[in-house]
């Protein structure tokens, strides 16, 4: 099987699992919306935003080294084993010493509980992080269906339960941990792989070598994506990072889930062809395209009908939420379209780049947060988010050129098309929402506006779409060839 075969398998499971997971995360989503209060998920939020700060360090880089390694994989899996589980640990006890500390700077006595049981997930993970990998570096997607989606039933059936048991909080924190047992369990019992107990320094130095400057650039990006949590956290109330948090998910969705999919499957792709440029720069604006073809429409359906969406979803106490998400939208679709740019700096040997824009990134939040989070609240934060990833946009695009001799007309040739598309097709579903006021519920205008966007943007792209359709036919033919997992990856073997 070639390489286009094994990302075209690949890209097809991991999104199928994604599909899956997301649409039962947020259907449960939604129950708990609507049972529970904002200040219940603003709480959680602020706890595994302490816990994602710590979890920065839980390997230190090894697991994206351990990706790039074309040698001695075995003793690399053994190392990176050891220093996700061993900092875990370390990590652990640090947030339960720290928690009352959490808990003075945002101002929440209930902090302090809920962090030292929710941090337990932080070691949990930590077991079942190389498994993970190494069906990333096999590009070994189907094998994570199973330990991708029944964890998402368990925690549904574990928070529900207990939410309407009337735990308030504690449904949240305990379906979380559920959710992570259930993860780990799982990836060990389709994964072969089996620690031989060793430890090699030279190999470990050698790895942190590479892996520094990626972790340096992950704690950088946590800080620019996540200091907005922080000030709203601590300058507002529960109530409003719930809010916050939030429109964060719902717009960030396709961002998000794009770029888990992207960073997964196109970084072990793209590191297989770091010795063949043109056909790198050829891969990135594939990716781009096709990620796009998604991205771009969903982004503008956010922004267009989350008034509507929020209202009939989540109810009317969730209405702080509706432009937070329209301004975190713009954030968003940047997001899901420049997914696959770190991996350019990675597999093209400068990931040192990730590092330098984050700084710049993480400089110029810090410098106007205060102001936005003082003066306009969640939706002046909002705003500068979304100004932040045009600017940051313009600023990467210049530097993948170089890397690639790309051109910014790729871009328009590769964006265009799609973006006009997305906004005559939202602009057709809005006159016909309108034209269903007679209605007799919201729903039903929402989800026939839904559909006409939907079918008309399928249509259109389709019809001038040559390539999508020779694609299409691509990836029908591959997904036909037989997997061939990698040794790593395979159950029943080592």
């Amino acid at each position: 099987m070639n390489l286009r075969q094994k990302v075209t398998q690949s890209v097809f499971w991991v999104g199928v699992a994604m599909l899956r997971a997301r649409a039962i995360g947020f259907l449960i989503q939604v129950v708990l919306a609507r049972i529970l209060v904002p200040e219940y998920f603003g709480l959680v939020h602020l706890c595994t935003l302490t816990m994602d700060a710590l979890y920065l360090f839980g390997e230190m880089g090894f697991s994206s080294a351990l990706i790039y390694r074309k040698d001695r994989v075995q003793e690399a899996a053994d190392v990176t084993l050891f220093a996700a589980v061993a900092t875990a640990l370390a990590l652990y006890a640090v947030a339960f010493a720290g928690a009352p500390v959490v808990g003075t700077f945002f101002r929440n006595p209930q902090v302090p509980s809920v962090l030292r049981v929710l941090a337990v997930v932080m070691v949990i993970n930590s077991l079942g992080q190389v498994p993970f990998v190494l069906l990333a570096r096999e590009l070994d997607f189907r094998r994570r269906l199973v330990p991708d989606l029944l964890p998402a039933f368990g925690y549904g059936l574990v928070a529900v339960g207990l939410a309407l048991s009337g735990l308030g909080v504690w449904s949240l924190v305990v379906g979380r941990i559920v959710e992570a047992v259930l993860r780990v369990v799982l990836v060990w019992w389709v994964v072969s792989w089996r620690p031989t107990w060793t430890f090699d320094w030279g190999l470990a130095k050698e790895m942190f070598a590479y892996g520094r400057h990626i972790i340096a650039s992950k704690i950088l990006v946590f800080g620019i994506t996540n200091v907005d949590d922080v000030f709203v956290g601590r300058m507002t109330s529960a109530a409003d990072l719930g809010y916050y948090g939030l429109a964060y998910s719902l717009s960030n969705l396709p961002a998000t889930q794009i770029t888990n999919l992207v960073n997964q499957i196109m970084f072990p792709a793209l590191s297989k062809l770091q010795d063949e440029p043109e056909r790198m720069r050829r891969v990135f604006f594939q990716s781009m395209r096709y990620v796009s073809l998604l991205a771009i429409p969903v982004t503008v359906a956010t922004i267009a009908f989350a008034r509507d969406f929020v209202y009939v979803v989540y109810g009317a106490k969730w209405a702080p939420a509706i432009v937070p998400i329209q301004l975190l939208g713009i954030y968003g679709g940047i997001r899901a379209v420049a997914a696959n740019m770190g991996n350019v700096f990675k597999a093209g040997g400068h990931p040192q780049w990730l590092t330098y824009i984050a700084l710049w990134r993480l400089a110029t939040m810090l410098l106007f947060l205060y102001p936005a989070t003082k003066y306009g609240g969640i939706v002046g934060v909002s705003a500068l988010s979304a100004a932040v990833a045009v600017v940051d946009f313009g600023i990467t695009v210049a530097i993948v050129n170089r890397i690639l001799q790309a051109r910014l007309l790729d871009y328009v040739r590769t964006l265009g098309p799609i973006l006009l598309t997305s906004l005559g097709t939202a602009g057709l579903a809005l006159l016909a929402q309108q034209a269903f006021q007679a209605a007799p519920h919201a729903r039903i205008r929402l989800l026939m506006a839904a559909v006409i966007m939907g079918l008309a943007y399928t249509v259109v792209t389709w019809a001038w779409d040559r390539e999508l359709r020779a694609f299409v036919a691509k990836v029908v033919a591959d997904l036909r060839q037989p997997a061939q997992p990698g040794p790593a990856a395979q159950k029943g073997g080592n």
